[in-house]
């Protein structure tokens, strides 16, 4: 049976998982495309998911499988730039803000499962589903202002490398700094969070396309 390099499956981890987290994201219902709803409003967001809660368990298996994927990625990526000096200490910091981003992100789908699978014509069970709604929004606020922040400092540790390419890494480093306000705004403000949200999931394409180049890099060096 033939064998894989870290390399390459890391590559392959950072081209597949950013791709398979985003069609996640983009059909999760209540998000952008099914049934979209303002993510402010609890008892519309709530309805949206459980009145489509197939759908809702199976994009959060497919975000969260995504996303633990994309971060695999990150930590070969990492491991080879300490072993090459250059952006290695910024890039370890990174590598954590981004681990505990997708933890809490992870946290949060698996709190969406179980609102998924209530059934919200029983009113002890709609209270709880909408606690859960409302703390799926707090770890999602801490959880984007981390990976925010991860993403930021790893673009700017790679932007450093001479076998990179450091205006794609300084685009995404600028991308980073904008999902950071835009986290903490629509967390101040929940009447801001559908547009911060949208704002975001821009940011995410580019940092997805970003992610794909520094994938097929690593696919190259085998």
């Amino acid at each position: 049976m033939g064998t894989i390099s870290a390399n390459k499956l890391a590559g392959y981890s950072l081209v597949v998982g950013p791709i398979v987290t985003l069609l996640g994201y983009f059909l999760q219902p209540g998000g952008m495309l099914i049934d979209a709803e303002d993510p402010a409003d609890a008892a519309a967001s709530l309805a949206a998911i459980t009145s489509n809660d197939m759908m809702s368990q199976l994009t959060g298996v497919v975000i969260a499988l995504g996303l633990i994927v994309f971060l695999y990625g990150f930590f070969v990526l990492q491991s080879n730039m300490r072993e090459n000096g250059s952006g290695d200490a910024v890039m370890r910091y990174g590598v954590m803000l981004l681990m505990f981003g997708v933890i809490g992100w992870v946290v949060s789908v698996g709190m969406n499962m179980s609102i998924a699978g209530s059934d919200l014509t029983v009113a002890s069970q709609g209270a709880a589903a909408g606690a859960l709604y409302s703390a799926t929004l707090g770890i999602n606020t801490v959880a984007g202002l981390l990976a925010g922040l991860g993403l930021l400092l790893l673009a700017l540790a790679i932007s450093t490398r001479d076998d990179q390419n450091k205006i794609f890494a300084l685009v995404a480093a600028a991308v980073g700094v904008v999902v950071v306000i835009a986290v903490l705004i629509g967390g101040m403000d929940t009447a801001q969070l559908q547009n911060m949200q949208m704002i975001i999931g821009i940011c995410y394409l580019i940092h997805v396309a970003w992610t794909v180049t520094l994938g097929l890099g690593l696919m190259k060096q085998g």
